[in-house]
């Protein structure tokens, strides 16, 4: 079956991110800028997401209610049973990205380069992470930071063209 891959508006939505650790971080990292309410479950954090002002860290072990107003879940312990658990509570019209087992998730984020508007997108579907990443570091170098400039000027052709 193939994955549908589609950009989110986030905004005042709820995320919450089970683990904090690496795994958690990077999860939490890629919703800077985003506006979403990003919420950390976790008795204990690795130290760089202290550098994540977006981000609210409840230190604690998960409990089911702490999904209860989620749109998007992470299970990123590094406990396979949490992460069953945490799918397990979750209800049906909730999105769950497993990090331990893939076949679990009912969505999993792609390999990201950012270019200011611009982002481009890698994904094997899970079936090689290795890969994704190599193809994510040739764009990376392709599509430099001048390309988020280019990006506003082609904005600013689109808004006089339609005026």
């Amino acid at each position: 079956m193939l994955d549908y891959p589609a950009m989110l508006q986030l905004e005042g939505k709820r995320v919450v991110i089970v683990g904090g650790g690496k795994i958690g971080l990077r999860k939490a990292q890629g919703f800077a800028g985003t506006g979403a309410e990003v919420i950390v479950i976790s008795p204990e954090i690795v130290e760089r997401f202290n550098e994540l002002t977006f981000i609210t860290w409840e230190k604690k072990y998960f409990e089911p209610e702490d999904i209860k107003e989620a749109h998007l879940i992470f299970a990123a312990t590094d406990d396979k049973e949490v992460n069953r658990l945490v799918k397990a509570c979750a209800n049906d019209f909730q999105w769950v990205d497993v990090v331990s087992e893939q076949s679990e998730s009912s969505f999993h984020v792609p390999a990201v380069v950012r270019r200011g508007k611009l982002t481009l997108t890698v994904s094997t579907s899970g079936a090689s992470p290795v890969l994704a990443k190599e193809i994510k570091q040739q764009l990376a170098k392709q599509y430099d930071e001048r390309y988020a400039s280019i990006v506003e000027e082609y904005k600013a052709k689109r808004k006089q063209e339609k005026a």
